[in-house]
Parts: C-alpha cells; structure tokens; sequence
C-alpha cells in the first residue's frame, strides 16, 4: 500500500488525533524508558492509546506493555501501519530505535503526512531525548530543521547523566527548538538498583508497587519518581493527547 493511500484510510473528523513518536537517533538514550513511563502516565488518566515497538533486537516496549505491536521498519511501508491504526485508536505511540529514526522522518516526508495533517484531524509530536552531549544535541537540532513547525515538539532532558544541560542549553538546536514552540520537561533519574529491579522482572511501576519483592522504601522511591515524573507530564499533556 502506497503512503497516500494509507492517509487517505484517515477520514476527515472534526476533533484531533494525535501521534507521538520519538525521533531521535542515538541509542541508550532513555528512547524505550520514556515510552513505558508514558504509558504508565496515560494508564493513570485513563487514556486509551496503541503503541507500536520497532526495535526488533531489545523490543523493551512490548516487554513492559505487551497489547503494544512490533513494526519492522526495514521496510518503510511498514509505517503504514501506523496510520492505518487511527481507525481504531485517537491516540497511537510509536517507540524509538537506536540509527534508525531517520527512517520515520523520511517517510513522513515521503507520504507528505506533515502537509496533510491537518485535513486528516491529525496532530503530530515528535519527542526528543536529550543527554548532555553533543550527539543528541546535534540530531534533535537535525530534526528540527526537517520538521520545523509542521509538528509540536517534546524535549526531554533525561537526567539520567547530569542534572545539568549546559550543551543543549546554549545550543542553536534549542533556539530553533523554541521558536517552533517547544516544550521542555526534566525525565528524573531513577535509582540504579529500582531500575535493575524493573528491568530484571520487566515490571512496570505500577507492578512493581504491587510486588511483595519490592520493600516499602523502594516502593516510596518509586511513587515519588512518579509524582516528579508525571508532573512533567502533565504540563505538557497539550502535546501528548489527542
């Protein structure tokens, strides 16, 4: 199926769906931690949603949410899928993959989904994960000259390294960023040994505060990395719900 096609599978509606992908490059990030903490937050507001996970070799998404579907992105038809998803879904979230997300924002551009958005009822956000280094600095700024305004933008400044953000702080791609109407919010650090047990048990929050294995100082770590967390969220929920 041809991309225009699947757009045109996209009726005209009078309100706003909405598609949330991460467009960032580097791997190890924090691509797949942001997405099941978003998850989590949407599960809290009671939000209905599908998920699409296209890391074929640490399929992290699925793992944590198992209703989320594997894309091959491979073969950039594929992505069709993701549209093709809006006659059931309002809401659908789309993982990151390690020197792969290129293959999205072409492929955007190649159904010309950004120019026709609007006609579909669809909004798009494109989440950007930021360390403190220049590498993620650089393609967040990349992505920002082939998107421009044609979409809303996340920034995600993952505290997992630093608290402090000094690179992207005083980087062009920030400016650039903002002027396209950016929103900022801070992704905590999670405590090393909290994140093993969620990683080794493939627990997701909310499970792990269910978890007898989980003491009651670690299950209070937890809520108040949430609370932070989703108060980040929350300011720019604009961006992230339909």
């Amino acid at each position: 199926m041809s991309g225009s096609r699947a757009l045109s599978k996209i009726p005209t509606r009078n309100h706003t769906k909405r598609l949330v992908m991460v467009a960032i490059d580097k791997g190890g990030v924090g691509k797949s931690f942001f997405c099941v903490r978003l998850v989590e937050w949407l599960g809290m507001h009671g939000v209905n949603f599908s998920a699409f996970d296209p890391d074929y070799s640490n399929s992290t998404l699925t793992r944590f949410y198992p209703s989320a579907k594997f894309l091959d992105i491979r073969h950039s038809e594929n992505l069709d899928q993701i549209v093709e998803s809006f006659d059931s879904s309002d809401l659908i979230i789309v993982d990151g993959v390690g020197a792969h997300q290129s293959i999205f924002l072409d492929w955007m551009e190649e159904t010309d989904l950004l120019n026709v958005k609007q006609q579909l009822g669809l909004s798009v956000t494109l989440v950007l994960i930021i360390e403190s280094d220049k590498d993620t600095v650089h393609q967040a700024g990349e992505a920002a000259k082939r998107a421009g305004k044609l979409v809303d933008w996340l920034v995600v400044k993952n505290q997992k390294m630093s608290n402090t953000m000094r690179i992207y702080d005083n980087s062009q791609a920030r400016q650039t960023l903002l002027a396209n109407g950016a929103i900022e919010v801070e992704m905590p650090k999670l405590q090393p040994h909290l994140a093993e047990v969620l990683q080794g048990r493939s627990m997701t929050i909310d499970k792990a505060l269910e978890s007898p294995e989980v003491n009651l100082l670690d299950r209070q770590r937890l809520i108040d990395f949430s609370r932070n967390w989703f108060a980040q969220l929350d300011n720019a929920k604009k961006i992230l719900l339909p």
